[in-house]
């Protein structure tokens, strides 16, 4: 994987790019002397797009090279660009529309933040896919989203594993393009009812001027709710564009797929009332792994079986889960399922209240990834309530004594 650093401070830049390669491997790029200009041939790139005039040679810049993620150390105010002081959120939308660089990760926009206590998906006010601090590149459990490989056991839930990200984002943006003037709900296979239990934010993120959301397509979706390019009138002329300009199309899919993403971790996967993944799921049926659930390392072990049933009880799960799967699974990092499909099964629920093996007394730590035995006291594992609707906002994490977990108002005392 192809990795660009971006950073107007040489040497704190080189620091970074020297931690990911020793510790992931991936061949990393720093762009620092020659950042201002690359900055500024990717603004003229994008002037040329939105004025409908032929793009040149001259606007080929480091951002629309071949690299897999770019990183932005946010506070970039050491470049001498006229106007007001850059940052990496002043560049990140144009990065995502105009760019060829997939995935986008903000650094050090909240450098005394580890682990968002809000709204799970770390900060969510970003422009970029992602927004993590430079002591996190060197934890390779960022990379590879696997528990084994966390620095100190620290791997919120909410983390990508990046390098997957940039192949799941390649296939968003086609998913987009070819469903460009289609509902979404139903170009993801949203059950008639799923919509029902979708909260006010999830619906006014998805849709802020619709009424009836199932009716809203990508482009309606790009043109009056994405934040990436500020200007409506930009994104309105480039919808327009899309059926005779091949560009325009890629740059409404980039957009719509960059902020549906994110649209997916906060509204979706963070509450788990629609979709709900598998270490959610077992805090709720731990009774889906049979007999191994009075054994917490069965717990964990199911949240890393690639294939189905995912560790889970084989019977179980070929007559009641697997028909609740979400079919698109570039969307998840994990496996999902219609929670209110399961929640409704009658047989399921005569299941969970027959059932009569023990099972092992586990909490899911968001900030670790795994579960822990439910301990009480100064060393055990906090609850804390999440930011959004839902009636599941109630969380654990180990809290970590070397992290900081913001606000700790969240935190259950």
């Amino acid at each position: 994987m192809k990795v660009l650093v971006c950073d107007d401070v040489a040497e704190r830049g080189a620091e970074n790019t020297r931690a990911i390669a020793e510790k992931t491997g991936h061949d990393t790029t720093l762009l620092s002397e020659s950042l201002k200009g690359e900055i500024e041939r990717l603004f003229n790139h994008a002037r040329s797009i939105l004025d409908g005039k032929p793009v040149t040679g001259e606007e080929t810049s480091a951002f629309t090279s071949d690299f897999d993620i770019v990183i932005l150390d946010n506070n970039l105010s050491a470049l001498k660009i006229g106007g007001a002081r850059h940052t990496a959120e002043s560049i990140a939308g144009y990065i995502r529309a105009f760019g060829n660089i997939p995935y986008i990760v903000s650094l050090n926009k909240n450098p005394h933040v580890d682990f968002d206590l809000r709204h799970l998906v770390g900060d969510y006010e970003t422009l970029a896919d992602l927004a993590v601090n430079e002591t996190h590149l060197s934890n390779p459990a960022l990379w590879s989203g696997d528990p084994k490989d966390a620095t100190d056991g620290f791997l919120p839930w909410y983390w990508p594993a990046l390098k997957d990200a940039p192949t799941r984002r390649r296939a968003q943006i086609r998913f987009v393009a070819e469903h460009f003037e289609k509902p979404i709900l139903k170009s993801l296979g949203f059950p008639a009812s799923a919509s029902h239990y979708l909260s006010r934010h999830a619906k006014g993120a998805l849709a802020p001027e619709a009424e009836i959301v199932a009716k809203v397509t990508f482009k309606t979706f790009f043109v009056k709710a994405c934040r990436s390019l500020p200007i409506r009138a930009d994104r309105e002329r480039l919808a327009r564009a899309v059926p005779r300009e091949n560009l325009a199309r890629t740059v409404t899919s980039r957009v719509a797929a960059g902020e549906l993403d994110r649209w997916f971790r906060r509204d979706l996967l963070g509450p788990q009332d629609v979709l709900v993944d598998l270490p959610h799921l077992l805090m709720r049926l731990p009774f889906l792994l049979g007999p191994r659930a009075q054994h917490l390392e069965c717990w964990n072990q199911a949240l890393t079986a690639a294939e189905p049933p995912h560790g889970l009880s084989r019977e179980i799960y070929r007559q009641h889960i697997e028909r609740a799967g979400f079919p698109h699974d570039v969307w998840t990092k994990s496996p999902c399922f219609w929670w209110q499909e399961l929640k409704s099964d009658t047989e399921l629920n005569r299941m969970f209240f027959e059932d009569k093996s023990r099972w092992a007394d586990a909490v899911f730590c968001e900030d670790l990834s795994r579960f822990r035995s439910r301990t009480r006291g100064a060393n055990g594992q906090l609850e804390f309530a999440a930011d959004f609707d839902s009636t599941w906002n109630r969380r654990h994490v180990a809290n970590l004594p070397a992290k900081q977990y913001i606000p700790k108002s969240r935190l259950a005392k």
